[in-house]
């Protein structure tokens, strides 16, 4: 039947649907604590370290900036607050983690289950823990997973705004596109084509006289105002990383774009079984003709095609400027494919799921957990083909060697860690902050411009210990004064089982009274 808007929008909206009904809403409720609470066992027990990228959070975290060199604080916070729960440090980080996930896709089920129905709900909800983005993707916390769940809202609240036109409801789109921006400004390109589309349809067109568009819009300024000031007050270096290009050729580039709209496609391949396994391959091909046929098409199907499809337009456009593309972008985007393919189990007319859905449902999840469990214990090939550098640390002992190293050379505990050779040291860095059982504040590169907040006199009054990623015998400095690093010696950086042989790793001291 073609889609209207009236039946929508007669359905009862005091009580989201999904938790209407005992039935789906036990079925919710069991499906995303199994999940978190699987995903955040398995981690602690076979993860055995941070991921490389979160080293770099948890340095900054602890030191509760507004603002921070790359990325906008909210992930840095969580990462370093966990930091700081000693032995339950890695059950926090991953619990953080897997609820951030979870919690996303759990927020679209009820959104599609309001719009759709109970079963439609559900096969958003377990399309979305099929994906990698709500399983062993999230234990490497980041920037990308702490947006998920801001965009999961921000498809509710955009989505009822501009039908309702409520001032309410508009200035609760802002306040959550402000607050996704202290997560990652990637949430702007995920908004950017919800905009358009707003624009492009006549009967929301309307609305932009409006006073609640600007409603909006004053909100999110509001919110993200103090970070937004500190940023500035910083140099900007944050807006500056978000939209560095990259020196690389046409031919690079042109590569970007495809293997991003590759990994989206593959991203999708689970979502889309668990939709055909609901719904049958006829009915749901019939379903997905209609969301793009002009004739049935509704509102609510250009809403969620913008949503899906338009930021990887967005982004795959930004290649040709020098924006250097990552997969993992598609991180939040997983929200609006499960919305999409729950659109189109909606579409297709499904009322129950079947068994058939449930157990490819629970065979897919036991192949992910094993298949998760094998790589990291049975067959450990998970180290990355083309670069020995990005070897998985082994943080606990990386923290062991740093503290036999320093008691070696100094007495007390470690109160600096001054890192150069860029990444490397730097991470490394981060995985010792991290494991070791006190606070410890540390310098990338010696440039105070990086971490503002240490006091570079009280680190040469005490000392620090000094991670090199790169030649050990280059001069070293603190905010271009020489400094003499001593006791410098070589180890080979711990890695994880599997992992490649990595570079050697130095340590130093910078001696304390410098």
């Amino acid at each position: 039947m073609p889609f209207s808007m009236s039946d929508v929008l007669a359905r009862p909206v005091a009580t989201p649907a999904i938790l209407a009904a005992p039935r789906e809403a036990y079925a919710a409720i069991s499906l995303l604590l199994l999940q978190a609470g699987t995903w955040v066992s398995l981690a602690v027990c076979f993860q055995g370290s941070i991921d490389n990228d979160v080293a770099e959070g948890v340095v900054d975290g602890p030191a509760w900036q507004l603002s921070y060199l790359r990325h906008p604080p909210l992930s840095s916070w969580l990462s370093g607050l966990a930091s700081t729960t000693g032995p339950a440090r890695y059950l926090v980080l991953y619990a953080i983690a897997l609820s951030f996930a979870c919690g996303a896709f759990a927020i679209a089920a009820g959104f599609i289950a309001r719009l759709e129905g109970r079963a439609a709900g559900l096969v958003v909800l377990m399309a979305g823990f099929a994906s990698p983005y709500a399983s062993y993707w999230p234990i490497k916390f980041n920037h990308n997973i702490g947006v998920m769940p801001f965009w999961a809202m921000t498809i509710w609240a955009a989505w009822y705004a501009f039908e309702s036109g409520a001032l309410g409801v508009w200035a609760l789109f802002g306040a959550i596109v402000g607050l996704g921006l202290w997560a990652k400004y990637a949430i702007l390109h995920l908004v950017i084509p919800l905009g358009l589309l707003f624009l492009a349809v006549p009967e929301w067109r309307r609305k932009a006289v409006t006073p609640g568009p600007w409603i909006a819009g004053a909100t999110c300024l509001a919110i993200v105002a103090p970070q937004l000031i500190d940023v500035l007050h910083k140099g900007a270096t944050t807006f500056q990383w978000a939209v560095h290009p990259t020196d690389s050729s046409g031919l690079e580039r042109a590569r970007w774009m495809g293997e991003f709209v590759l990994g989206c496609a593959l991203a999708n391949a689970p979502l889309a079984l668990i939709a055909w396994a609901a719904c049958g391959r006829t009915r749901l091909l019939a379903a997905i003709r209609s969301m793009f046929a002009f004739k049935t098409r509704g509102r609510l199907d250009l809403f969620l095609h913008s949503a899906a499809f338009g930021p990887i337009l967005v982004i795959v456009l930004a290649a040709p400027f020098g924006i250097h593309l990552f997969y993992h972008w598609a991180t939040a985007l997983s929200v609006s494919f499960a919305c999409w393919w729950g659109r189109a189990a909606g579409r297709a007319g499904l009322r129950d799921l079947s068994r058939r859905a449930w157990i490819l449902y629970g065979a897919w999840a036991a192949l992910s957990a094993f298949g998760y469990v094998g790589l990291r214990e049975i067959a450990p090939l998970q180290a990355p083909l083309d670069t020995s550098a990005y070897a998985e640390m082994d943080g606990p002992a990386l923290a062991e060697l740093a503290k036999d190293y320093w008691a070696a050379h100094e007495n007390g505990p470690i109160s600096y860690i001054v890192s150069y050779g860029g990444k490397i040291g730097f991470q490394a860095a981060g995985s010792i902050v991290f494991d070791l059982p006190y606070r410890v504040r540390a310098l990338k590169d010696g440039l105070s411009m990086n971490a503002p907040w240490i006091d570079i006199a009280d680190l040469r009054r005490r000392g620090a210990l000094v991670v090199v990623g790169n030649d050990p015998t280059a001069k070293r400095s603190l905010d271009g004064v020489d400094v003499e690093v001593s006791a410098i010696a070589a180890f080979p950086r711990p890695v994880m089982r599997g992992a490649k042989a990595p570079p050697t790793l130095y340590f130093g001291v910078i001696a304390p009274g410098t």
